[in-house]
């Protein structure tokens, strides 16, 4: 459905079919006439779920590993969400970090020799370890 150019109101009524449980309650149980536009919906909604949610720090990332029958893009995608919860992470110290999570193998044994100073240097040290493998 193409929203743009639509009005506030129908912008506001659609955005509220789309909330479920928590988000539900929370507008449900908002006072009668408290929101007077599209604008001020979102506004409250973005404060309230923002405020509630907790931040991870960079060292919480130092507890994923790769598991054992887990493939490096499997391990890749699921750091990567894990570092999206982390504010200000710098690139340097996220490398370190993912690096430290492998399971020993060629892919690590590579890093060691050749630490990547960015995700675009470690990106293409993978793709050069999938193209070998094939």
């Amino acid at each position: 459905m193409n929203l743009y150019g639509q009005s506030g109101p129908v912008k506001a009524k659609l955005f509220v079919t789309t909330l479920a449980r928590e988000a539900q309650e929370w507008f449900t149980n908002l006072p009668n006439g408290s929101i007077k536009s599209y604008e001020q919906l979102l506004q409250k909604f973005t404060f309230y779920f923002a405020s509630k949610r907790k931040q991870k720090r960079s060292t919480t990332l130092f507890m994923i590993r790769q598991k054992e029958d887990e493939t490096l893009k499997s391990f890749m995608g699921r750091f990567n969400n894990e570092t999206l919860e982390v504010q200000d992470l710098r690139i340097d110290i996220m490398v370190s970090i993912f690096i430290h999570g492998l399971k020993k193998g060629p892919f690590a044994s590579v890093l060691a020799r050749d630490l990547p100073t960015d995700v675009e240097r470690l990106m293409g040290l993978h793709k050069n370890i999938l193209m070998r493998k094939r």
